[in-house]
């Protein structure tokens, strides 16, 4: 006797009556519930394609990575200012050291000029004058051209280098796209990384004396309102702090504060729009008048005090720690902008000021 053929049922209505078997899923359907199933089927294509050429109009639109290109166009631009602002930097530095060096050479030759025209009104002068006078002019004319033998170097501050940068994909699936681009890393992250987040002294005006590698300003002598020293670092965005000592403190009171670095030195500290800060601690100066307000001294030869630079909140502070005294001043960027650079004004021979690192 033959055997009985066992029919198997569909998957969904568990009927006995399923008549075909979906290569796919290898499920048995029924004729109604075969139809289903290829429909379902067929809207899932559909969803397939709709994702399909969604895909393909991402991969094609403009805006591709769009966010990156805006960060090296605003790499660009922040290149481009720090650049300019390098270069006009130098270019009143240089201003500065050519005006210093004529009006110290013209006093000089202002005395040999009155002396000579007196002596002609007078009809006294002899052979001995003569060569005297020439002497001088050949002595003035020797430091003349050695005092203008200036030198353009380039400056090796790790806070205003412009390093290389590196575009690349996460190595999810271990390759790396590379492309060279030049961008202004971040100050304080890479200097800190590299343990040179330390400001120091370096160009001045006046007659001051720079020593154990920036860190000490001494001034030599009186030089109008005073002599100013500034600091080497640019600032303009996150929370600066530097440390100052003073080794010697003389009869004038001293200035600490900033400057800003887009202007064209020098600065007459008390009546400059450009900078701000305090003599001594009560006499803040906003530099916005250039008021000054005069009380008793309140800083003495071995003070330590910390100015800090909260350049996001647009502001400075200043901290006295042996009277534990604290204080802030604003700072209108319309007035003071950005970046800053750090300046103390010395103004009694001997004072002396030193950066604690």
């Amino acid at each position: 006797m033959a055997a009985a053929i066992v029919k198997k049922p569909c998957v969904l209505c568990c009927k006995g009556g399923g008549v075909t078997t979906c290569d796919g899923c290898q499920q048995t359907f029924c004729i109604k519930h075969i139809i289903e199933h290829r429909q379902e089927l067929a809207l899932q294509l559909e969803n397939i394609g709709q994702e399909h050429d969604l895909f393909r109009r991402d991969l094609t639109h403009e805006d591709l990575a769009h966010s990156f290109f805006v960060h090296i166009d605003e790499w660009e631009q922040e290149s481009i200012t720090k650049i300019q602002v390098a270069a006009e930097a130098a270019r009143a530095d240089l201003r500065q050291l050519i005006n210093q060096t004529r009006n110290e050479l013209k006093a000089s030759i202002d005395k040999v000029t009155i002396e000579m025209q007196s002596c002609r009104e007078i009809d006294d002068y002899t052979e001995i004058d003569l060569l005297r006078w020439t002497e001088e002019l050949k002595e003035l004319r020797k430091l003349f051209e050695t005092q203008l033998d200036f030198q353009i170097i380039n400056d090796d501050d790790v806070s205003t280098s412009i390093s290389m940068i590196k575009v690349r994909q996460e190595q999810s699936s271990g390759a790396v796209l590379t492309h060279s681009r030049q961008i202004i890393e971040n100050n304080v992250i890479h200097q800190e990384a590299l343990g040179l987040n330390h400001e120091r002294f370096n160009n001045f005006q006046g007659k001051v004396i720079l020593s154990g590698n920036g860190l000490l300003a001494t001034c030599s002598g009186t030089y109008w309102d005073g002599s100013n020293v500034y600091g080497t670092r640019l600032y303009e965005s996150g929370m600066h702090r530097i440390h100052f000592r003073i080794e010697n403190k003389g009869t004038n009171n001293l200035f600490f504060g900033i400057r800003t670095a887009s202007h064209d030195l020098p600065v007459q500290t008390l009546t400059s729009p450009y900078v701000y800060g305090w003599w001594e601690l009560e006499q803040a100066i906003e530099s916005i008048s250039g008021y000054r307000i005069h009380s008793d001294r309140t800083i003495r030869t071995g003070d330590e005090i910390t100015m800090i630079l909260d350049c996001d909140n647009r502001q400075i502070q200043f901290q006295h720690h042996r009277i534990n005294m604290n204080l802030q001043l604003p700072v209108e960027l319309e007035r003071c902008s950005f970046p800053w650079k750090i300046i103390v004004t010395l103004r009694s021979a001997g004072d002396s000021v030193r950066i604690i690192l």
